[in-house]
């Protein structure tokens, strides 16, 4: 039996339980330039090399954009010749605390290539797909000469961390660290963790507060729970508990974030009574 097989909901009576299945949006990123120049030509050329993706246009092309269409989705990749406007891609870059160069390099970026994954249309899209797709065009992003950074998930991403993370769809797995940024910070009652990227795919942002663990320990206890979800297409509700095994059992609240400004799942820390 694997992991995702021991994780059990357990429901409970919850005033939110009519609450309708939230839908997720349209994905937006940035890839940050040292200049305002980029290698079109070599761009879809890796998009064919490392995804099999045809980027090939026809008819009135343009210089500074790419657009291409894979089924129902539609990718589209634009050179913009300034930066990220209003301080936006620096002022997120600080939450970056394993780049601690993060700010620094951000500042210096003169002109990004702003990456967009539209559709599908119909009620059947597949969400993991158009954020897969998302993810490929960032990924080959990270080739371009003057790559500087990828700004996505409230972050900015060092390109080197951005491509190991999709390459892992080459084995079958979700590139679940270019999707969701795990957030980490303590205060007096012990380390919070707190998700950025859940909503894209139509849930509830998690946090967990004041626990009682090592960062890395409370990240992937937190990076577990999203993988589960966004494999299982699950929705937690307030008051229900979720299960590692019989003994492990961690109690689910939603209400006011504490970390983002919005409505979040608290999901405890420590073990609760079965």
């Amino acid at each position: 039996m694997g992991f995702f097989d021991k994780l059990k909901k357990k429901n409970a009576p919850s005033e939110n339980d009519t609450k309708p299945k939230q839908q997720g949006g349209n994905f937006v990123g940035f890839a940050l330039l040292s200049d305002n120049s980029w290698d079109k030509a070599q761009l879809i050329f890796d998009l064919k090399e490392e995804w099999g993706l045809d980027a090939s246009e026809n008819g009135d092309a343009k210089e500074d954009s790419l657009v291409f269409s894979v089924g129902t989705m539609m990718a589209s990749i634009a050179l913009m010749p300034t930066p990220v406007p209003h301080g936006e891609a620096e002022l997120n870059a600080a939450n970056n605390y394993m780049w601690p160069e993060a700010v620094e390099t951000t500042k210096s970026h003169q002109a990004h290539l702003m990456v967009i994954v539209l559709g599908g249309f119909g009620p059947e899209q597949d969400i993991l797909k158009k954020g897969e797709l998302f993810v490929k065009l960032l990924h080959c992003c990270c080739k371009q000469k003057n790559i500087l950074g990828i700004y996505s998930s409230g972050t900015v991403f060092e390109p080197n961390f951005y491509t190991a993370g999709a390459d892992v769809m080459k084995n079958g797995s979700l590139p679940v660290l270019n999707w969701i940024w795990f957030g980490l910070y303590r205060r007096e009652g012990g380390m919070c963790c707190y998700t950025y990227g859940m909503k894209q795919f139509g849930k509830d942002e998690m946090e967990v507060l004041d626990a009682d663990a090592q960062p890395s320990d409370l990240r992937n206890f937190l990076l577990n729970l999203v993988l589960y979800v966004l494999q299982g297409d699950v929705v937690l509700k307030n008051g229900e508990t979720i299960g590692f095994s019989a003994d492990d059992i961690h109690s689910i609240t939603r209400s006011e974030g504490v970390s983002l400004p919005e409505t979040t799942l608290k999901i405890s820390y420590a073990k609760q009574n079965p």
